[in-house]
């Protein structure tokens, strides 16, 4: 709760307050970063060095240390980190530590597709390039060169006033044929790389609960395990003091 009203709270500061309301707000954030400078140093007691084996206690304490910059001076600009104070709600959340770690797993698979995303939009800006650079006034502005050829088509691929503000234009003054372009190109990148960076992300959510399970098992089985091996124990125990 601390860490969201902290946020809230950074975000206010933003705002032109009179000075007593930005007082009390600069206040409210003093406060609240020495609770939990006070959180760090209690689990770094607790746990002593193995609190930086822990790859989210290590994103705690630098948040927590870029925080403590002073608010004059060259260090000052580190000021500017203390919103990712927010972030420290992901490291409290094991769902969402799931989601973070589905991500950077995914890495790998999303480059790969992206550099297979980037080669499709490069041989389309050539295409269109070389289609539409001089068939108008319409087809210069968007298509004249590979640059815009190329920010043309990542605007398309976004969906964003594609129709309306290129295709239909660039149609009206090349002809039919011209949609037939448009229209693979939608197909291709907006439908077809979506929907494959979505199934490597939920592929990769789908291993980590299968490992978690197969790690919960595990637990399981071992704490059965040691149990039997206990009672073993005191059985051997009760049968030597029979003898």
């Amino acid at each position: 709760m601390l860490i969201i009203i902290n946020a809230g709270i950074i975000g206010l500061e933003t705002f032109d307050w009179p000075e007593e309301v930005s007082t009390l707000l600069y206040g409210l954030d003093a406060l609240i970063l020495w609770v939990f400078i006070l959180e760090i140093i209690l689990r770094l007691i607790a746990h002593g060095s193995r609190f930086f084996r822990d790859s989210w206690n290590n994103f705690d304490f630098v948040i927590i240390l870029f925080s403590l910059a002073p608010a004059t001076g060259p260090l000052s600009v580190l000021r500017v980190f203390r919103v990712f104070r927010a972030l420290r709600l992901v490291s409290s959340m094991p769902e969402m530590q799931r989601m973070v770690e589905s991500m950077l797993r995914s890495l790998r698979g999303i480059m790969a597709i992206s550099w297979l995303l980037v080669i499709v939009m490069y041989v389309y800006s050539v295409i269109g390039t070389m289609l539409f650079s001089d068939g108008g006034p319409v087809g210069e502005e968007y298509f004249g060169n590979l640059g815009l050829s190329l920010y043309s088509l990542f605007q398309i691929m976004t969906l964003e006033s594609w129709s309306n503000g290129i295709a239909r234009l660039i149609v009206e003054e090349q002809g039919w044929w011209a949609a037939i372009f448009f229209i693979t190109y939608i197909i291709s990148t907006a439908f077809t790389f979506l929907n494959m960076f979505i199934a490597v992300f939920t592929n990769t959510m789908a291993t980590i609960d299968i490992e978690d399970k197969d790690n919960e098992g595990f637990s399981s089985i071992a704490f059965d395990i040691k149990a039997e091996i206990a009672e073993l124990k005191a059985m051997i125990v009760v049968s030597n003091e029979d003898e």
